[in-house]
């Protein structure tokens, strides 16, 4: 065993070297890693501080500004064992402000290796230069290589995969067959299962693009939005609210308006760039667009109420994750270890976000809040400072060195250009909306017309009590007459109020100035003071009605109400006496709480009339296309979703931890594909539907997924299908399954939008991306099958649990679902033999034409279900439903192949 670290300093200090028997120390296993972890951010490849590198063993001995780091054979003289245990200050490294100290043992281990030689390879090649990592550079559009086969060349993407092949020797599997491809793309594009007419026409049409005809039928579906756009949201961390009860602590609610968004801008294809653009910055780019300010419902997903540290955090990691595959969330605490991505990088990155919060602004024909919203960013505190935090600890801001916006250096390859954008009045005062007035004063008569309905009734109730004679009516029946008076003449003062408060807000916010602003600001102010008696006098004389009904243990409490509903009176009498000139303006938002203390006084302040700028500058930073990532990320998320597993394995992590790609020249031949593609809704390029069509339209993504009769060498060089000699099967997402199951059984409801359907309804035949989807709330027969986590899903878990059988065997979904396939059989077939339902059953459920020993086995099994079900009701129907259920039940349903 080793010495204490005390005892090894005290013998190191007066031997200068080290005494007894140390374990040999291995560099490669034991220092390296350690170097690596602790000290090669600021003294390696990414920077040189002091001019030291530290990241091979002879640049160690080497040493920088200062000398060398180590003396071999002599620890207690290096300098690098003096820095590691120096007491604090800039002296100790890593730096206290940074990160911890390396522990006892680690120190020690280090000494061991100093005194034992501080030696290593003799060919150890320092770390690369990050700017050579492949994913900082720009991509490149290389020519299309040549292959071999070029029978088998349908676009560029064959070619460069074919070229792969060649190099490693290996041979393309055939095309799958007509239905098995049709099916492959219906639930790719489109989440749906082709019908069994659908299969048969495509499979009789005889003309050369036959299947280019139909995957550009799917492109143009409305099915196709809800299907991608439920990949979007597990990338971009869709959720809607939760919190305790009714408080709001995760995300908004109403978030489905960005669902919506998600689903319509997919399906006019919208560029992929554009998105982006919106979904960070639409409220600067486009201020008072309703449509599009939707899409900051990614920014409103990220909030949470507690802690305005942890909603910045978690807007900094999934933006990086999600649109730039970076792990930027790595550098809060001290520099990446790994990307050129400094601690001072991730503040400045945070800078962007830091103005901006979240609010609900009315939407047209809805005034409560409650029922419906568009939840929305802006930028609120424009002055809010970003200061970097000692390792990452809010309670530790550095308030003296506050940070700007800013970009890791190897990514700032364009002026940021960050300029405040003046906002149009009807963005910074959604009140001017004239729908906000509107639908008020809509509500306002609606109001008026229940008063007039309460008044009858009051009136009505009032006679029938003077007819009943000779004794007079009851008192509470006059006191219920006059407060509805009252109440009659308090709702009809709104509309005048209303119509007051709207011009003088408009008169207010006209460039430049309306003449008569200050007068109409004067009347505004009389017509809320005088609504405002008007209401004080209908609470009054209900509380007077009221206090004529109340029993003795009530009366008290009665009269204290009444009494101060008197003082109100009296009090909006003396407002009217001076009505002055201040009034609510119409607010038409509701602001999101900044935190569980804000006050109502701080809820309600003015909202800038200007905005920031950062976030439009970020935005457009992002979609530049010199910008080495946002294409590529895009790209490998897209290639994922149709070959069964993404060219760079790390989705969210293209930097120099993360795994490198299998196909680099094809990765970014498709990232500057994608950026210069464009279409009638993507004129500045960007066309997600132009790279779905190259993807599903090679030859690739058409070869059976079968490995049968493939070439030995094929299974031996690349068992893992690494270079793509046959597609990939794969597991059926939880919303395709269920939405397949109803999609069979024809009861699939294809309504679109609107808002989120409760989890708990089971009933629900809604397409499965409707339900609620929270921390707390969640579908159950989806998370069965790996649904998407909340808290980031970049890429789904695919997991084989009994619980996923059951589900399909014996849930409520699955056994309904297989009565009606089998009930809309029967109707459509008619009185047929075995042998043809059977056909028939399998071309519907697995879109296969079953084989003959598949023929044999479901022709004995029925004979045996009849036997059985003899001399009972619907013998012959009830055992081909169970054929059904077995078909449902079936690997090849829940399988893409």
């Amino acid at each position: 065993m080793r010495a204490t670290f005390l005892t090894a300093t005290f013998l190191g200090l007066v031997s200068g070297g080290a005494l007894g028997a140390a374990e040999p120390v291995d560099y490669l296993r034991e220092v390296k890693p350690l170097l690596t972890a602790r000290c090669q951010a600021c003294h390696g490849a990414l920077q040189q501080k002091a001019g030291l590198r530290l990241d091979t063993a002879k640049l160690l001995r080497e040493g920088g500004n200062s000398g060398p780091a180590v003396v071999p054979g002599k620890s207690s003289a290096s300098l690098l064992i003096a820095h590691l245990t120096a007491a604090g200050g800039k002296r100790r490294m890593p730096p206290a402000d940074q990160d911890e100290a390396l522990s006892e043992k680690q120190v020690l281990l280090l000494r061991d290796w100093i005194d034992q030689g501080a030696t290593g390879p003799a060919d150890e090649k320092p770390e690369a230069d990050p700017k050579d990592h492949w994913a900082f550079r720009p991509p490149v559009r290389r020519a299309v290589p040549k292959v071999k086969d070029t029978a088998r060349v349908r676009n560029p993407i064959d070619a460069f995969l074919g070229a792969e092949r060649d190099k490693h020797g290996l041979t393309p599997q055939p095309p799958a067959d007509r239905s098995t491809l049709l099916r492959r793309v219906a639930l790719d594009l489109v989440g749906l299962p082709p019908t069994r007419e659908e299969l048969a026409a495509f499979v009789a049409d005889p003309s050369a693009d036959a299947y280019e005809k139909a995957v550009d039928r799917l492109l143009a579906s409305p099915q196709y939005g809800e299907r991608w756009g439920r990949h979007w949201m597990d990338v971009w961390r869709y959720s809607d609210w939760w919190g305790l009860g009714v408080e709001v602590r995760n995300s908004q609610k109403h978030i489905w308006h960005w669902r919506d968004w998600i689903i319509e801008s997919l399906n006019a294809d919208k560029g992929y760039g554009q998105m982006v653009r919106e979904m960070v910055a639409a409220d600067e780019l486009y201020p008072d667009d309703l449509d599009r300010l939707r899409a900051t419902g990614f920014l409103a997903r990220q909030y949470f109420l507690f802690n305005r540290n942890t909603w910045l955090e978690e807007t900094v990691e999934h933006t990086s994750k999600a649109f730039l595959g970076l792990t930027m969330n790595c550098a809060k605490c001290h520099d990446h270890k790994f990307d050129p991505i400094s601690q001072q990088d991730y503040y400045r990155f945070r800078a962007f976000f830091e103005p901006y919060q979240v609010r609900t602004d009315e939407m047209p024909g809805e005034t409560d809040f409650e029922k419906d919203g568009l939840p929305r960013a802006f930028d609120c505190n424009l002055d809010a400072p970003t200061y970097r935090f000692v390792r990452g600890d809010e309670r530790q801001p550095l308030k003296d060195r506050p940070l700007a916006p800013g970009l890791p250096r190897l990514l700032a390859f364009a002026d940021l250009d960050i300029r405040p954008v003046p906002l149009p009045a009807e963005a910074h005062a959604p009140g001017l909306r004239p729908f906000v007035l509107e639908d008020h004063l809509r509500l306002a008569e609606q109001k008026i017309d229940e008063a007039r309905a309460a008044l009858a009734r009051a009136k009505k109730a009032l006679a029938d009590a003077e007819k009943v004679g000779p004794l007079p009516p009851s008192e509470p029946a006059r006191a219920a007459v006059v407060a509805a008076e009252k109440a009659l003449a308090a709702a009809q003062a709104q509309p005048a109020a209303l119509r007051a408060r709207a011009l003088a807000d408009r008169a207010r916010h006209q460039q430049p100035a309306a003449p008569d602003a200050q007068n109409l600001v004067r009347s505004a102010a009389l017509a809320e003071k005088q609504a405002g008696l008007a209401s004080a006098e209908e609470n009054l004389a209900r509380a007077e009605w009221e206090l004529l009904g109340a029993d003795a243990a009530k009366k008290a409490p009665a009269e204290a109400k009444r009494n101060s509903a008197r003082d109100a009176v009296a009090a909006a009498k003396k407002a009217l006496e001076a009505p002055g000139e201040a009034y609510t303006p119409l607010r038409g938002t509701l602001k999101t709480l900044e935190n569980n203390l804000e006050t109502a006084a701080s809820r309600g302040k003015p909202f800038p009339t200007t905005s920031s700028g950062r976030r439009s500058a970020l935005a457009r930073w992002m979609t530049d296309p010199r910008h080495p990532l946002t294409a590529r990320v895009a790209v490998n998320h897209v290639w994922m979703r149709h070959f069964g597993k993404p060219l760079v394995p790390t989705v969210f992590d293209f930097g120099r931890k993360g795994t490198a790609p299998t196909h680099p020249e094809l990765l970014d031949w498709l990232a500057c594909e994608l950026m210069a593609s464009g279409g009638r809704e993507s004129p500045g390029g960007w066309s997600l539907k132009h790279l779905h069509r190259l993807m599903v339209t090679s030859d690739a993504y058409r070869m059976t997924s079968s490995s049968a009769g493939a070439p030995t060498a094929n299974r031996t060089a690349d068992g893992e299908n690494r270079y793509y000699w046959r597609m990939n099967p794969v597991r059926m997402e939880a919303q395709v399954i269920r939405d397949s199951l109803l999609a069979l059984a024809g009861d699939l409801d294809l309504r679109m939008g609107g808002p989120t359907v409760p989890a708990a309804d089971e009933t629900s035949r809604r397409r499965s991306l409707y339900f609620f989807h929270s921390h707390n709330e969640y579908q159950k027969f989806l998370s069965t099958f790996d649904d998407a986590s909340v808290l980031e899903c970049y890429r789904r878990a695919e997991s084989i649990v009994p619980q996923q059988a059951l589900a399909v065997s014996n849930s409520r979904l699955a056994l309904s679902a297989a009565a009606r396939i089998n009930a809309r059989l029967h109707e459509r077939l008619g009185e047929v033999s075995d042998a043809e339902f059977v056909k028939a059953a399998f071309e519907t459920v697995l879109a296969a034409t079953p084989t003959a020993d598949e023929q044999k086995e479901c022709a004995a099994a029925l004979k045996e279900l009849k036997e059985l079900l003899k001399g009972q009701p619907d013998a012959l129907r009830r055992a081909r439903g169970d054929l059904i259920q077995a078909l449902v039940n079936h690997n090849d349903f829940i399988t893409v192949r």
